[in-house]
């Protein structure tokens, strides 16, 4: 598959991604892990929110879908997505990205995606958000 391709098919299932999340759709999400095997290792920007499994990661998502949270505007806020670069090989891909809160852009948050092809679709393995260090 051609690079613009490749590129393509990963925006897209990012936006996908995103998208259950503004749509607060648990089910949806619920695609995009790897649910059989209940493989899931994602490290949060927020505090108390890292997990090791994709039942774990659910129940906080939510439980924040229901209830919100003490920070930032406390719902699932819009996000701007700079700079992704896509290394993918066969049935695997890893997506780093800048990704900014629309309502507080400063500071910025680091995001780094792995994901592996299962039965012909894509699966979130991994996930790493950070803020950016104070400049």
């Amino acid at each position: 598959m051609e690079h613009n391709n490749i590129n393509k098919l990963f925006v897209d299932f990012l936006d996908d991604y995103n998208q259950a999340f503004y749509d607060k759709d648990i089910n949806k999400l619920k695609e995009f892990y790897d649910s059989t095997n209940n493989i899931l290792i994602y490290f949060d920007n927020h505090k108390d929110n890292d997990t090791y499994c994709v039942e774990e990661h659910l129940r906080l998502i939510s439980d924040f879908f229901e209830n919100g949270k003490a920070t930032e505007s406390g719902g699932v806020e819009p996000l701007i997505i700079e700079n992704l670069h896509v290394f993918h090989k066969i049935d695997s891909a890893c997506l780093c990205f800048i990704a900014k809160y629309k309502s507080f852009p400063v500071p910025a948050v680091r995001a780094t995606m792995y994901l592996e092809c299962i039965h012909k679709k894509w699966k979130v393995m991994h996930v790493h958000c950070s803020f950016e260090p104070e400049k």
